[in-house]
């Protein structure tokens, strides 16, 4: 029985790459504004983090609602390979996904009316607080542009098309970098916002990122069959169900994996702002490096999206064990990398010899969780592709926090198990608990294979 095809890697690796890059340019813009932040002092460098805290599970969950998109797309297109009787079907789908992002925008814009009550409430140094809380308050101006963009994006990658994402994600990028040197440092006139300016920069970004999206949308000759901006779509209050029970589910795991990280920086925020900075370096590493399993969880949703819709279970089945095994071995890869190259990682961050030496404690039970983490994020991917959704929840929600979050303030707050461990305390109980997910993931997948016919030998 092969472990992988040959023919699979191919399809996968030209859909994985342009995500790649796209998500690691994205998620440099996160590393240029934890460094940048970090020049105007370890402060302001806390401060992205504490707010980044309290926007990524706000983010992410969009995301995850605007992600429905993608596997509709890809049945859609899957199921008439592309032909002109699914299109307007799929233009459609589009339109709706641009409603929900709408309606997303004015929820969160309404929430975050209420943001300062979780930071009052964190026992925050006076300028540590600030500086997060302005940070918030610029930031979602973008979070319209952000949406928005989310739909476009899943509609491309829906019909395999993944090098838009990446283009706008490099214009981003490099808007980013000069925007965060003028709001935080307060160049050419602008005022010296500090940790704060990094929110007002990426909020400019996004809607320069919306902008370049649609501008690609308008020339492009893969996308002008679509007639996208031909007319206006008007709701479809059942296809907008249909959207928002699938994509519930993803927004609600995506929820609980990112507010457990960010609840790990709040819960760190009191012991001070060399404990913050120490979790904020191997936070942002993490962040970036776990592109590689995402990447090609992303395109493991469109490709096990289209074979469903084109009916082909032996593709299908091999497809799903050439998803789990490239998923491994990147897993296995970034763990060794992040073991052997810990100290320069760090220094690219940071000099202060506490915060070094606190991260570099950490990075090395972040490299035990790559492998677990790389299943888990596939086993979601895989999932979402075939368009079964809730298990996601279920899994996400027990394994992050009843497990993940609670043994890990008990080992890094408490004496209850070991003498209080600090930051290092709640990545072990992260390791933890995404490697529960990922048991619960792989014997929830059997089961579904199972029951889809996908059990017999290829």
């Amino acid at each position: 029985m092969r472990v992988f095809d040959f023919t699979e890697v191919r399809h996968i690796l030209k859909l994985a790459i342009p995500l790649l890059l796209t998500q690691i340019t994205a998620s440099l813009m996160f590393f240029t504004d934890t460094v940048m932040a970090s020049k105007a002092g370890h402060v302001d460098m806390a401060s992205v983090s504490i707010a980044t805290g309290l926007w990524s599970p706000v983010i992410f969950s969009a995301q995850g609602l605007l992600i429905a998109v993608t596997p509709v797309i890809a049945h859609l297109f899957g199921s008439s390979k592309g032909a002109n009787n699914n299109q307007a079907q799929m233009v459609s789908t589009l339109f709706q996904g641009a409603y929900i992002a709408a309606a997303i925008t004015i929820v969160i814009v309404f929430i975050f009316q209420f943001v300062h009550i979780p930071l009052d409430n964190l026992n925050l140094e006076s300028e540590l607080h600030d500086k997060s809380l302005g940070y918030l308050n610029y930031v979602v101006w973008g979070i319209l542009p952000t949406c928005l963009f989310f739909a476009l994006r899943a509609f491309c990658e829906g019909i395999s098309v993944t090098k838009p994402a990446l283009i706008v994600s490099v214009i981003a990028l490099l808007a980013n970098i000069p925007l965060n040197y003028i709001f935080v440092f307060g160049e050419f006139g602008a005022p010296e916002l500090g940790g704060a300016g990094c929110g007002l920069a990426t909020a400019i970004v996004q809607w320069i990122s919306l902008i370049s999206l649609l501008i690609y949308f308008k020339i492009s000759r893969k996308l002008k069959p679509y007639q996208i901006f031909k007319h206006v779509e008007k709701p479809n209050l059942e296809s907008i169900k249909t959207l928002t029970k699938l994509g519930t589910p993803i927004a609600l795991s995506l929820l609980f994996e990112s507010s457990l990280f960010a609840f790990m920086a709040l819960f760190i925020a009191p012991l001070g702002s060399i404990a913050v900075a120490g979790h904020q370096v191997a936070f942002s590493y993490s962040a970036v490096v776990f592109m590689f399993p995402l990447s090609l969880a992303m395109a493991a949703t469109i490709r096990i999206g289209y074979l469903k819709g084109v009916g082909d279970l032996s593709k299908l089945k091999r497809s799903i064990k050439t998803c789990f095994f490239m998923a491994c071995s990147f897993g296995i890869l970034v763990m060794l990398t992040t073991l052997l190259f810990r100290e320069q990682i760090i220094l690219i961050y940071t000099s202060n010899p506490e915060v070094v030496s606190l991260a570099a404690s950490i990075l090395i039970i972040t490299a035990i969780y790559q492998l677990p983490d790389a299943i888990q994020v596939m086993a979601a991917g895989i999932f979402k592709g075939l368009k079964i959704t809730k298990p996601l929840f279920y899994i996400t929600f027990i394994s992050y926090w009843p497990i993940g979050f609670t043994l890990g303030y008990l080992l890094g707050r408490t004496d209850y198990i070991v003498p209080a461990m600090g930051p290092q305390g709640f990545w072990v109980g992260t390791v933890i608990g995404l490697s529960t997910a990922s048991v619960l993931f792989l014997i929830w997948l059997k089961i579904t294979m199972k029951k889809l016919d996908l059990t017999a030998p290829v």
